[in-house]
């Protein structure tokens, strides 16, 4: 008998589905992402930066003591309006990969 070797991992999401899973996440959180109309993600806190040469575009910037502070780079615009839902919430953001 041949056997055959094992399929390759499946390739991640698109940032649609992990902007779908971070909506859903924030609802199991009992959170809700902050709007923004002056943002151009659409949401607070977050900028898209259309131009980067990498898959994380949406940078989260907020004000602490005045000065603004940047949480990270996400692949979706959704995923950092999540950390900033839980920053405002007062939950720990160190780690921009795991729930709370």
């Amino acid at each position: 008998l041949l056997q055959t070797p094992p399929l390759p991992p499946p390739p991640p999401p698109p940032p649609a589905a992990a902007g779908a899973k971070a909506v859903q996440q924030a609802g199991l959180e009992g959170l809700t992402l902050a709007t923004s109309r002056s943002s151009n993600s659409g949401y607070k806190g977050v900028t898209f930066y259309p131009n980067r040469q990498c898959s994380k575009k949406y940078q989260l910037k907020v004000r602490v003591g005045g000065r603004k502070v940047t949480l990270g780079m996400f692949a979706a615009a959704e995923q950092a309006a999540l950390f900033y839902a839980r920053w405002e919430a007062g939950r720990d953001t160190s780690d921009l990969t795991a729930p709370p």
